[in-house]
């Protein structure tokens, strides 16, 4: 935890009460769901998490495609295209569900949207497989209001307007912090730890091409799978199928009716490239692009935003 004796509380809900407050934990900006203590408990019991030598790690901001490439992950080391009847939060560090964790067969596909330095220990120790997988942010910036937008009885719900939202997004006063900071931290762990296998992937490119992008995955993890399987997994693993799949045959982690606004359910809306089109204005995507040019300059990044 950042300093010493109580962490600061930032409240960054705008004049209209919309937003989140957050603390502050090794420089990432945390979202205060229950208490900072609590939260703290969890990132501490992360980081001493034993993984395991097989262990593939998928890391990913919110809404960049985490349970479709863990589904297909999932899929190429089982060598079927039987969906997992677990959501991905069973395999996910961050959750607070360690014994679940614990409880997950080998060889286990886990995933997070933590930050590289919340994250085990053991990842740089048994130099575990990781795949980092990255989205055009303003993608990233409609599909997360709207999953937050469509939430109730929940912290991380949001009940403000888009406009509301985008100032929030662009100024990095969300849950998970801002994007950009996220993706230049898994960058820089790229160039600090050059002994940690690191595979880094596009969700534009998984889209468009699927084929080669999981042959990629299957060099990195070192598996040997038939391009008819690749095939199989890649419809399988459609939207339309991964949105079926997911109301018909996963056990979800909470009551449905509960957690979402009615009518809503936005873990999968749309899986589209270029869907911000459809909601930035003008003046939006000008001042989408200013934050852009700013904040990504020197990574090296070019985006897909179409």
């Amino acid at each position: 935890m950042e300093g010493q004796g109580t962490p600061v509380i930032l409240d960054y809900r705008n004049e209209n009460g919309h937003g989140w407050s957050f603390y502050k934990n090794d420089g990432v900006l945390r979202m205060i769901g229950t208490t900072i203590e609590d939260d703290s408990k969890i990132i501490q019991k992360v980081q001493k998490f034993e993984l395991r030598d097989d262990d593939v790690v998928i890391a990913a901001y919110a809404k960049c495609g985490t349970h479709w490439l863990w589904e297909i992950v999932s899929m190429l080391r089982a060598g079927n295209t039987e969906y997992n009847k677990k959501t991905k939060r069973v395999a996910m560090l961050g959750s607070g569900k360690f014994d679940e964790l614990d409880e997950l067969p080998s060889p286990r596909v886990l995933n997070s949207h933590l930050h590289f330095r919340h994250l085990p220990k053991s990842m740089m120790e048994k130099r575990i497989k990781t795949i980092f997988i990255m989205r055009n942010p303003k993608d990233v910036c409609v599909s997360y209001y709207f999953m937050l937008n469509g939430l109730q009885n929940n912290s991380f719900e949001f009940d403000g307007t888009r406009s509301e939202y985008l100032d929030l997004f662009l100024e990095g006063k969300i849950p998970g912090g801002a994007y950009a900071d996220y993706v230049k931290d898994w960058l820089q762990v790229k160039q600090d730890h050059p002994d940690l296998p690191l595979l880094i992937l596009f969700y534009e490119n998984l889209k468009r091409d699927p084929v080669t992008n999981i042959k990629k995955v299957v060099d990195f993890i070192g598996l040997s799978v038939s391009d008819e399987l690749i095939a199989e997994i890649i419809e399988a693993c459609s939207f339309k199928k991964m949105r079926t799949a997911d109301a018909a045959l996963k056990e979800q982690a909470f009551n449905v009716s509960n957690f979402w606004k009615k009518g809503q359910q936005v873990v999968y809306r749309k899986g589209e490239i270029g869907d911000w089109k459809n909601w930035l204005t003008v003046a939006e995507n000008e001042r989408f692009d200013d934050v852009i040019q700013k904040t990504y300059d020197g990574t090296g990044i070019v985006f897909t935003y179409d």
